[in-house]
C-alpha cells in the first residue's frame, strides 16, 4: 500500500532517510548534550545568585532568624487552632470564615473538656479510683447544675444510673403464719 507523496506507509523510512550516517547521530547527540549542559550550568548560575542576594537580604535584615509561632501557642490554648479552622472552611458551614472564630471554637471547647475532665476526676476521686470510666463522666456531669441543664437529654454509654438516697425498701410479700388460738375459759368440771 503507496501513501501519497512516494512515502511508504506509516513509521517507515524512506530510501534517503535510511542513509542517514553514524557521524551525522552522533554528531546531533552531542549538540543536544553540550546544549542541556549550558542549560543545566545557566539554570544553576542564576540559582545560585537568587541565593546568595536572598542571604544577603535576610542578614540585612536581622541577626536572628525569627521562628514560627502557630496560632494556638499565639492564643495561648492546647486544642489546635489551625485544625479547627481547616474543619471549619471544609465544613461548608458558610462561604467565608473568620480566623477569630476557629480560636473562639477552640478556646469554648477546650473550657468545657476541661470542666468535663474536674468533674470525672472528683468523681472518680470520690469512687477511690485512679482512672476515669464513662460512670464518672455522667455522675460529675449531672453533679453540675448548668452542664447537667444543658445535657440532661443525653444518654451515656455505660453510664449508669444517678444514685438516690430517698427510697423506701419494696415491702416483701411473705406467707403469714397461722395464729395459733389458745382456749382459756372452757373448763370442763
Amino acid at each position: 500500500m503507496r501513501a501519497r507523496h512516494g512515502i511508504q506507509g506509516y513509521g517507515r523510512f524512506s530510501p534517503k532517510q535510511r542513509r542517514i550516517s553514524f557521524r551525522t547521530v552522533t554528531k546531533k547527540i552531542k549538540d543536544t548534550v553540550v546544549a542541556a549542559a549550558y542549560f543545566i550550568a545557566i539554570v544553576g548560575f542564576i540559582a545560585v545568585l537568587v541565593w546568595a542576594t536572598a542571604k544577603t537580604y535576610r542578614l540585612s535584615e536581622g541577626a536572628e532568624k525569627r521562628k514560627r509561632v502557630s496560632k494556638t501557642v499565639r492564643a495561648g490554648l492546647t486544642f489546635p487552632v489551625s485544625r479547627i479552622a481547616r474543619h471549619l472552611r471544609k465544613g461548608k458551614y458558610s462561604e467565608r470564615v473568620s480566623s477569630s472564630a476557629a480560636v473562639m471554637l477552640a478556646a469554648v471547647t477546650e473550657y468545657l473538656t476541661a470542666e468535663v475532665l474536674e468533674l470525672a476526676g472528683n468523681a472518680a476521686g470520690d469512687a477511690k479510683k485512679n482512672r476515669i470510666i464513662p460512670r464518672h463522666i455522667f455522675l460529675g456531669i449531672k453533679s453540675d447544675d448548668e452542664l447537667s441543664k444543658h445535657l440532661d437529654k443525653i444518654i451515656f454509654h455505660e453510664g449508669g444510673v444517678l444514685p438516690t438516697m430517698n427510697v423506701m425498701p419494696t415491702k416483701s410479700k411473705s406467707k403469714k403464719k397461722p395464729k395459733v388460738i389458745e382456749d382459756k375459759g372452757d373448763d370442763e368440771e
